[in-house]
């Protein structure tokens, strides 16, 4: 199945809505009916899609913001990508203003400007601090009213700033437009480039007074709902277009992060990278590496000038991708170098950003039907079309559209298919239930006797509240050392300031040009998230310790209904499942503490750039002018130490500031999580009384269907409300059906190990990080027995029993499939016991797991959650994992982690763990020598990255598409 469009998921979504807001309606007409007490059930299901529809809001279009350093080619790509040369592609920086491409009938420029209330505000802050980053923009309109000298020391007159001010700022705003000419002609382009520039280049003041510009254009990308944003460079020493370039990405859908082929990353690079790591959005990124053409051009001429065979281009890029894999890890290893869960979570986000190469000439040249000289790929030598079709595949699947089309399927197939199971019962009932008073006694048996089992589970859960927020408390005064270590990190970006301010003239510190260290909060935040996000981690760690114990009180409740409706014969006579409602509670209520917790994770570390409140920033300021009031003999001297003292000041006050907004947040988040243990129970037993609400009902319906004879009447009313329905359900599960989403890996980064930078000298020449390569790993070829028995008889008789061939005759003979899973991207609710369900692994004496991708940190937690599942489930006495071999930076953690299960499985289960690695292994399989193979369509690689409770609960994970079948031998029990 094809991986369905941007444009047609927004049109499915805006169909479904419309759609599901039509069944509403109608449920909502049907909330007065009576008979059966079928409007109050419609009134409950049209409420809770009432619901779904309000917070799922749907959004119009996706935004895309490029991003990039000065130089990078972005204007020449975003032309490539539109197929039109719009923007201008001179040497200056024209991108000055943010630039916003949508898709219009016509090629139409609307330059916005300043509203005259929003400049006099902005002249008023730079009257009262000009150092304000958000008053830079008056200090470079002010510049231009100056004369400046040419290149060639001629003196160029100033620009007329208040005639201009006249002409464009305006009450309310104004706006100009500029419209291509119709003829499509290479000079109407030229003519439409050079009166945009007029206003968007950072030669003239006029981008000064620009609030925005929006140009349509018919190209076919911006025509599935795509806005293209064109942002200024990252570098731009005005801060104030870098600012804008900031709060843009904010609110993307995706982010285009374009750097020049051959280009180390420079420090704005960095930033902006770990910036998208803090705030979770760095699924959204795709970089893209420009102007390949240019360097491998370079390459080819070094090549000939040494007499030398120039390398292939795709050689060239083989190198590329290792190099900026090695950067974007050395900036990684530079926050942390620790193994904790945080740095493996944040390795394996960075190891899924893909990755493009691509070339504006090659792509322009082949379009126009000229030579290329080299060719990315020979059917698209620029590199352009394959980066649309990574684009428009990112934003079908990632992006807030993808969410908001799997929370309104989920949500709507979740509320209709219960109220049909309502509806359903309903009729049973009235079939079934032929004594009211019979039905009602025994109704109000369960209920009692019931109320004392939830009395116990209440009072069980309590106390597992209460030990929930003693731990949290206990974790809280532990803490007290890491958020000590966080503030020595804090302060470590105080002294790269300090450095240059005690660097900077007496004259420039007395004029006030220092000290006010820019951006300051965000390096600080982009430097401790790490270890903020191990803090909360550990907090979420307990909470999942406690969502353990609800999950197993929850259960005995769950058994203790159905032993008590067993022992009334309740089933008999009313249909009533107390067991399903409680494990349908169960897994809604973990899923929505794992949706809050993740969001109030991500909310802590965006938050992180915001702890200096007002009152430390005026006492910065207090500080700071103690500087600019020296005078005399020795000021250099005398200002030095001033500036010394006012930077040991100012490390107090941060320190303490980020201490206490780090104490108070992670105060916050763990009341949070006593809050949402304390309403765990309650929503589970909230749930029940619905049900026990709903079984009274349904007595009464059916003894008024034989008083009345509504018995037809109803099954006439059930049945017209279920018909009215199924369509949106087809119509939800085809939306779920977001297509196969599995990039080629050549696309991805690939996974960011540790301490790459150390081995970058000694391996430069490796094949690229996370590509499927089969290098030798330092480990051993041969198959190697861990955590088992050393002695030679034990390890022959272990390898008699793998190769006598049953792994190969289970392969062979199972060949009756006798179950199917599919699982569909982002959704949850597939833990190990329901991919591989224990009634099938029993009788297992042996085991085979065949995946020739287990080398990275989620591959590895997978596995070891597999094993310790299947020595649960099957209790085998031995288990073999064939895999490939793995790169040597990640082959010694594989084998630690490997070891260190086995012998856990070994002293808890008696289970023999035996790794093999085979070069030629690429299918993926679990084979039970009882005759049952799993085809598995991804192998263990099954999981997105996991945050919030999910890290440690499977079956809260999102999940990869893939397809997993189960077959067995014809023999087995299983296929009759």
């Amino acid at each position: 199945m094809l991986v369905k469009s941007p444009k047609q998921v927004r049109d499915d979504i805006r169909a479904l809505t419309q759609h599901l807001d039509q069944v509403r309606e109608a449920l909502l007409k049907r909330s007065d009916v009576q008979i059966a007490q079928i409007g109050k059930e419609c009134k409950r299901t049209a409420d809770v899609l009432g619901d779904l529809l309000k917070t799922q809001e749907l959004p119009t279009d996706y935004k895309v913001a490029l991003v990039g350093r000065f130089k990078t080619g972005k204007s020449s790509f975003v032309n490539e990508l539109l197929g039109a040369r719009l923007a201008s592609e001179d040497t200056n920086p024209e991108t000055a203003a943010i630039t916003i491409f949508r898709h219009g009938e016509h090629v139409k420029a609307t330059v916005r400007f300043t509203p005259q209330e929003e400049w006099v505000k902005l002249q008023t802050l730079f009257a009262e601090d000009p150092k304000h980053v958000d008053a830079h923009r008056v200090k470079m309109w002010n510049s231009f009213g100056k004369p400046k000298k040419t290149k060639d020391g001629e003196t160029e007159e100033a620009f007329d700033l208040d005639a201009l001010q006249r002409q464009y700022i305006k009450p309310g705003g104004v706006s100009v437009e500029i419209a291509l000419s119709s003829d499509g002609t290479k000079k109407a382009e030229t003519e439409f480039r050079r009166s945009l520039k007029e206003f968007t280049s950072g030669a003239k003041p006029h981008h000064c007074l620009v609030h925005g510009i929006e140009i349509t254009s018919p190209a076919s990308i911006l025509d599935e709902g795509v806005l293209l944003i064109d942002t200024p460079g990252l570098d731009d020493t005005e801060r104030f277009r870098v600012s804008l370039t900031e709060k843009t990405v904010d609110d993307v859908d995706a982010v285009l992060f374009l750097t020049q082929s051959g280009e180390a990353y420079g420090q704005s690079e960095k930033d902006f990278l770990l910036s998208l790591l803090r705030k979770g959005t760095v699924k959204q990124l795709i970089v893209v590496i420009t102007q390949v053409d240019l360097t491998y051009g370079k390459h080819v001429r070094t090549a000939e000038d040494n007499d030398e065979e120039p390398e292939t281009l795709a050689r060239r890029i083989d190198r590329e991708r290792v190099r900026i894999a090695k950067e974007v890890a050395a900036t990684l290893n530079d926050l942390s170098q620790d193994d904790s869960p945080a740095m493996r979570r944040y390795r394996e986000q960075l190891g899924n950003v893909e990755i493009a190469f691509t070339s504006a000439v090659l792509h322009r040249d082949w379009k126009a039907g000229k030579p290329v000289p080299c060719a990315i790929e020979a059917s698209d030598p620029g590199g352009v079309e394959r980066l649309k079709s990574q684009l428009l595949r990112l934003l079908s699947t990632e992006s807030r559209l993808a969410l908001t089309a799997q929370n309104i399927s989920i949500g709507a197939r979740a509320g209709l298919l219960d109220l049909q199971s309502v509806l359903q019962t309903k009729l049973i009932a009235i079939r079934d239930i032929k004594d009211k008073e019979v039905a009602e006694q025994k109704l109000n048996t369960f209920r009692d006797e019931f109320g004392q089992a939830s009395e116990r589970f209440e009072g069980a859960v309590t106390q597992q509240v209460t030990l929930l927020s003693d731990r949290l408390r206990v974790k809280r005064h532990q803490h007290v050392t890491l958020i000590e270590n966080i503030g020595l990190l804090a302060e470590r970006q105080i002294a790269y300031f300090e450095m240059n301010d005690v660097g900077r003239h007496w004259r420039t510190r007395r004029s006030g040009y220092w000290g006010y260290m820019h951006d300051f909060q965000t390096r600080v935040a982009n430097h401790i998230f790490p270890k903020v996000q191990q803090m909360l981690g550990e907090y979420t760690e307990i909470f999942a310790a406690f969502a353990k114990s609800f999950e197993v009180y929850l259960t005995t409740l769950a058994h203790d209904g159905a032993r008590i409706s067993e022992s009334l014969e309740l089933g008999a006579t009313l249909p009533f499942d107390v067991t399903v409602k409680l494990r349908e509670s169960l897994e809604r209520s973990l899923q929505g503490a794992q949706d809050l917790i993740a969001a109030e994770e991500l909310k802590v570390s965006s938050m992180l750039d915001d702890f200096v409140s007002d009152e430390v920033s005026e006492r910065i300021d207090e500080c700071r002018s103690k500087v600019a009031n020296i005078w005399g003999a020795g000021t250099t001297r005398n200002q030095s130490t001033e500036v010394q003292d006012f930077y040991r000041e100012v490390k107090t006050l941060l320190s303490e500031a980020l201490e206490t907004h780090l104490k108070t947040r992670g105060q916050e988040f763990g009341d949070f999580l006593v809050v949402e243990a304390q309403d765990a129970p309650r929503d589970a037993l909230a749930e029940v009384q619905v049900l026990l609400e709903q079984a009274s009902d349904n007595i009464r319906a059916a003894a008024a269907a034989l008083v009345a004879g509504q018995k037809e009447a109803t099954q006439a009313l059930v049945s017209t409300i279920e018909q009215e329905f199924q369509g949106v359900l087809r119509e939800a599960e085809a939306l779920m059906e977001l297509g196969n989403a599995q990039p080629n890996e050549s696309m991805k980064l690939g996974e960011v190990p540790m301490y790459v930078a150390v081995q970058a000298s000694e391996h430069a020449s490796e094949p690229v990080l996370g590509e499927k390569s089969p290098t030798m790993s330092a480990a051993p070829s041969s198959d190697a027995l861990i955590g088992a028995p050393a002695s030679p008889q034990a390890r022959a008789e272990d390898a008699q029993m793998v190769g006598d061939g049953w792994v190969d005759r289970v392969r062979r003979e199972a060949t009756q499939i006798i179950s199917r899973f599919r699982l569909t991207d982002g959704t949850t609710g597939w833990p190990y016991e329901k991919l591989f369900e224990p009634r099938v692994l029993k009788g297992a004496l042996r085991i085979c797991i065949i995946d020739p991708y287990l080398a990275h940190h989620h591959q590895i937690r997978n596995l070891n959650e597999l094993l310790l599942h299947l020595a649960e489930s099957a209790r085998p006495r031995e288990i073999e994992v064939v895999t490939g071999f793995a790169p040597l930076e990640t082959a010694a953690h594989q084998e630690r982690a490997i070891d260190n299960t086995a012998k856990d499985l070994f002293q808890n289960f008696g289970v023999t763990l035996t790794l093999r690695r085979d070069a030629d292994a690429h299918e993926r399989y679990l084979v039970l020598d009882h005759g049952v193979l799993f085809k598995l369509g991804r192998g263990l690689d099954i999981y997105k990255a996991a945050t919030g409770l999910a890290a440690y609960r499977p079956a809260n994970r999102r999940v990869r598409e893939t397809e997993n079948d189960v077959f067995a031998c014809l023999d087995h029990s299983l296929t009759k």
